[in-house]
């Protein structure tokens, strides 16, 4: 036999058993893989992922903690079924399956890369269609991220709201917290500041924190807080006498004295000896005005101890024994105090002045009354008597008193003007007119009467007579509100325009800056058809940040609705919508002139508008959805009637064009 012939068989024979041997090896490789998945249940081991380069091993149910700057990368996933042969990664608004082929930073993959959100995503892993472990990431920025952002930002308000972001994802960390106390105290959030700052006290009441609270409470008045604080400045701090007198401050201030009176003691104590005059005269004060007077002669008694000429003392002490019924010692401090005083007439008349001052009223009129007993006809005293009587209330004496006085002096007018105010507080508007008429017609340009005047003839229904004192009024005081509305509702409510219209125009322009005049001519050419002319004071107003044009605009809608002027309504409720693009009516009149004039796309835009500060209105959505739908604006339609459904799931109609919209295959969710 040829070799040649040897030599080809001899290779067939090789490729044969080669063949056979393939064969048998992927029969053999077949058989394991279908025993590994029949002797095996398919499960997570562990997943191997590498974070900024150092590697996590993380098993089934485990959590982990990232920061939206991480890179990531999926290194390796161990499973039970060899080769991971149908294993998959599956979640939900995270594409996870991504990191498997490149390090990828974890902000590129979240949902509109805000990687100032907290998310919490699990990562399924998935056999065929079977979950066989799962894994739960919660990614979210650290406090350095938030401190560093807030940092760069310029804004306050931007800056505020980065920092208040960031305490709400991470309240426990101090930092954050302490920075956005820092920046609301800066920019003079008290009311915002000051849970922040009892919370942090109810945990550490140190002394920078109280000062920072009580700097709170002061700035909003806020008594009750301020008291809070300084007594627990006061327990960690009891010498510390600027604290305790701001505390005797607003207590005496809320006439809770017996408190203050405290406070003014504990201060005595640690009041250097030079110091304590003060405190001891406060402290009578307030002992009288609490209702304890043996301690407050004693406060008295160690003030004069220290100043004896001082005869504000002993008029008090003299007032105080009296109160006590000890008129041995109440006669003696009383002499003291005129013996000081020198003068016995005027010494009496300054202690009735004193007492008077220092609001002890029935000690006054005494001492007064003893001595007009013996001078009636003094007008220094009849005075004094008024002023007493007047603080008393007691009115029948009163009117004796201005009656002798007038006897004394017949042309006084301060005396009839106070006898016709007593009778006008009184009430008794009738007896009170006659002295204000009479005063009036020698003090015509006193604007205070003429509203006296004014008021009394419009509780007494006399409105012919009030018109006439408001236009007096209109003289002498432009710009009056009062008499200004008076005359507006009179002369409207007779359907006068004609004759209030140049009253107002003549103020408007004598007072530019008077905005209500300005409305109230603009609404009287409204309702005297004078449009054109109502609608440019409109416009004018429009342009006063001061104005509130909105109920002008309401009239003037309804006047060219009826003139079918829909063109009119578009331009000048575009201006206030400029003026004012919070006012949704103005908005909606908008829509209502767009639709009239077949200005379909720009209702469309005034709708959105609306639903971006109501986006819970269902309406508005179902009639944008079917505007859009109309105007071939199909994706717009669509994202309508998928929030009428979010809004109401079962709405038929929404269902049924969205569902419609969608299997046109037009647009997506």
């Amino acid at each position: 036999m040829p070799a040649n012939s040897r030599k080809k068989r001899a290779r067939r024979r090789l490729l044969f058993r080669l063949f056979t041997l393939a064969v048998l090896s992927v029969s053999a490789a077949g058989w394991w893989l279908w025993q590994q998945k029949k002797s095996h249940a398919p499960r997570l081991k562990y997943i191997l992922i590498a974070v900024n380069g150092e590697p996590r091993k993380l098993l089934s149910g485990e959590t982990l903690s990232l920061r939206p700057r991480d890179n990531l990368k999926i290194t390796d996933i161990s499973t039970t079924i060899p080769f991971n042969v149908n294993i998959r990664l599956v979640c939900k608004r995270f594409d996870v399956s991504a990191l498997q082929y490149d390090t990828l930073t974890l902000t590129e993959l979240l949902p509109q890369k805000d990687a100032f959100q907290r998310y919490k995503f699990r990562i399924d892993v998935k056999y065929l269609n079977h979950e066989i472990g799962t894994i739960l990431w919660i990614i979210q920025p650290y406090a350095e991220d938030w401190l560093e952002k807030a940092n760069r930002i310029i804004d306050d308000q931007m800056r505020l709201a980065i920092l208040e972001r960031g305490n709400g994802l991470l309240p426990d960390d101090g930092r954050i917290h302490d920075r956005l106390l820092d920046e609301l105290m800066a920019q003079k959030k008290w009311k915002r500041a000051v849970p922040m700052l009892r919370k942090k006290a109810a945990k550490k009441t140190d002394i920078e924190t109280l000062n920072s609270l009580l700097a709170c409470y002061s700035a909003l008045k806020d008594q009750s807080g301020i008291i809070r604080v300084l007594n627990q400045l006061l327990k960690k701090r009891p010498d510390d006498l600027v604290a305790r007198a701001r505390m005797a401050e607003i207590l005496e201030g809320r006439e809770e004295w017996d408190k203050a009176a405290k406070q003014y003691e504990i201060m005595i104590e640690h009041a250097p000896p030079a110091e304590r005059l003060p405190l001891y005269k406060n402290l009578g004060f307030l002992h009288t005005k609490a209702g304890q007077p043996e301690k407050a002669v004693s406060a008295y008694l160690s003030a004069v101890n220290l100043d004896q000429k001082d005869p504000n003392l002993h008029y008090n002490l003299s007032a105080l024994y009296e109160q006590l019924g000890q008129q041995k010692e109440a006669d003696f401090y009383l002499n003291n105090a005129v013996t000081l005083n020198s003068d016995d007439f005027e010494g009496r008349l300054k202690l009735a002045r004193r007492l008077t001052d220092k609001g002890t009223l029935e000690k006054a009129r005494k001492v007064l009354s003893r001595l007009l007993e013996k001078k009636p006809d003094s007008k220094q005293g009849q005075a004094l008597m008024a002023n007493i009587l007047e603080q008393q209330g007691d009115n029948g004496a009163l009117r004796q008193v201005y009656e002798k006085i007038l006897s004394l002096d017949p042309n006084n007018k301060a005396v009839s003007y106070n006898l016709g105010v007593l009778e006008y507080e009184g009430g008794n508007l009738k007896a009170a007119l006659p002295y204000f008429e009479g005063y009036i017609k020698n003090h015509p340009e006193d604007t205070t009467v003429q509203e006296i005047l004014f008021d009394i003839y419009r509780k007494e229904n006399n409105t012919p007579a009030a018109y006439g004192q408001a236009l007096i009024l209109l003289e002498l005081k432009p710009g009056g509100t009062d008499a200004y509305d008076f005359v507006f509702e009179y002369l409207k409510n007779r359907g006068e325009y004609d004759q209030l219209i140049p009253i107002l125009e003549k103020e408007a322009k004598e007072n530019p800056d008077q905005v209500r005049i300005k409305e109230y001519l603009a609404m009287a050419y409204l309702k005297a058809g004078k449009v054109d002319l109502g609608i440019r004071e409109i416009e004018k107003l429009l342009r006063d940040e001061k104005s509130q044009a909105a109920p002008l605009l309401h009239e003037l809608f309804e006047i060219l609705v009826n003139r079918k002027s829909y063109q009119a309504i578009i331009d000048i409720m575009k201006k206030g919508v400029k003026a004012d693009p919070e006012n949704i009516f103005l908005r909606e009149y908008l829509i209502f002139a767009y639709l009239k004039t077949g200005k379909e796309t720009l209702a469309i835009s005034e709708m959105e508008k609306i639903l971006e500060q109501k986006p819970d209105d269902m309406e508005l959505w179902l009639q944008l959805a079917r505007l859009s739908e109309k105007k071939n604006q199909i994706p717009k339609s669509i994202k309508a009637y998928r929030r009428v459904l979010d809004l109401y799931p079962e709405h038929p109609e929404a269902s049924e064009a969205y569902l419609r919209l969608r299997l046109e295959g037009v647009g997506g969710d």
